[in-house]
Order: structure tokens, then C-alpha cells, then sequence
């Protein structure tokens, strides 16, 4: 079994600082709701993603869709070997059930989220298909229980993936995989990684990484 953990991801609301910038407040109206119940999108909030510390790299839900869909969709994920999960910018963790099938349009995607960070499980009532908690990424990994963990990122050693998980064939493994377009994990993976391994010398997109990971273990 492989766990694919989507770790530092940049998906939150639009956070209290910025609620009150025109482009945000435009952006809530037009959908309906209070600022502060929008997904942050660096789209639509470029102009007051500035006043953020680390603004250059939040407000990315795409790069969440793109590497969920790639992960439900797999072979692996259709044949029962996957367990997905979502670490978030400001500790809170998604478990995904592996038979949810996501929207492919940006737009219903992010209206999906607003409505997990809202009600905390999507759907609001009855058996849910995605739930929201509070968590690090070290309380993800130990309620995971895997035998070994793996960080990818390119400061790791490269390897041929698929000989590497053909040594632990048969073991549950959690693969972590940053969810930010730039930059370095900001919580301490490094410490809970078994291995941090690199699939190439320099940085990939998420989807691209994920896609190797799904690949090569199944294979």
C-alpha cells in the first residue's frame, strides 16, 4: 500500500490581514459569500497576496486539484493500493476517500474546498468523501503507521524509483511530496523521513512528481 501525502500545501481561505483589500471583497460579492469564506487564489489576489508574508507562493489550490486528480485517477488508486492525504498551510489535514471523484473544473473544485473548510467533511451530511482536521504533517505520518517514510525533493538522493520500491515491495509506504510551486518545505519533514530522495536535479511540478511516484510503485 502506498500513502501519497501532499505536504505544505498552499490551500487556505483568505486570512484576516487581507479580508478588507478591494480585490478580495470584489471576488466575495460576485460568489455570494463573506471574504473570509473564499478559498485564497493568487489569481484573483495578487494584489493583496503582497502584503503576505510568503505571499509569492500561496493561494494555489490548483496545484491541490491537479495533484488529486492525478492520485484518484491512477491505476494504482483503481486497484485498491492508494490512500491520499492533503497537509494544508495552516495545520489542517484531508483525508480523501479513495472512490471520491473530483471535479475536473477549477471552479466547482474550489467551491468543494470552501465547503470542507466550512463544514469540515464534504459531503455536509452523511458518509463523507473528504474530511478536514486539525494536525501536522508528524500527526498525519503517525496515525498513517507506515513502515517507511520518504520525502521527495530535489536536495534528495537520486535514485531509479522504480528498483528503490521494488526493495520494499509488499511494505505500506508514505511518499510526502511538497504542495507549493516554489521554495522548501516549511514544516520539518526532513526529521521524519526515513529517505528524501529526488527523481531529478531540479524542481518538478507536483503533479509531475506524483504521477512518478504512482508509476513506479505500482510497476
Amino acid at each position: 500500500m502506498l500513502t501519497l501525502v501532499l505536504a505544505d500545501s498552499e490551500l487556505e481561505t483568505v486570512p484576516g490581514e487581507i479580508a478588507g483589500h478591494p480585490c478580495c471583497v470584489t471576488y466575495a460579492r460576485r460568489r455570494g459569500r463573506a471574504p473570509r469564506d473564499t478559498l485564497l487564489d493568487s489569481t484573483v489576489h495578487h494584489p493583496a497576496l503582497k502584503r503576505l508574508s510568503d505571499g509569492q507562493r500561496r493561494g494555489r489550490p490548483d496545484l491541490v486539484h491537479f495533484f488529486l486528480l492525478t492520485a484518484l485517477d491512477s491505476l494504482l488508486n483503481l486497484e485498491g493500493g492508494l490512500r491520499v492525504a492533503v497537509h494544508t498551510r495552516n495545520g489542517r489535514i484531508i483525508r480523501v476517500r479513495p472512490d471520491t471523484r473530483l471535479p475536473k473544473n477549477q471552479s466547482r473544485f474550489v467551491s468543494l474546498m470552501e465547503q470542507l473548510f466550512q463544514k469540515g467533511q464534504v459531503p455536509p451530511a452523511g458518509e463523507p468523501l473528504m474530511t478536514m482536521s486539525e494536525g501536522t504533517v508528524g500527526d498525519l505520518l503517525r496515525d498513517l503507521g507506515a513502515s517507511k517514510v520518504v520525502v521527495f525533493s530535489p536536495r534528495g538522493d537520486r535514485v531509479d524509483l522504480r528498483r528503490r520500491f521494488s526493495r520494499v515491495r509488499g511494505r505500506d509506504i508514505a511518499c510526502v511530496v511538497g504542495g507549493f510551486p516554489d521554495g522548501d518545505f516549511t514544516s520539518p519533514v526532513y526529521g521524519l523521513a526515513d529517505e528524501v530522495l529526488s527523481i531529478s536535479g531540479s524542481e518538478l511540478k507536483v503533479w509531475t512528481v506524483a504521477a512518478e511516484i504512482l508509476v513506479n510503485f505500482r510497476k
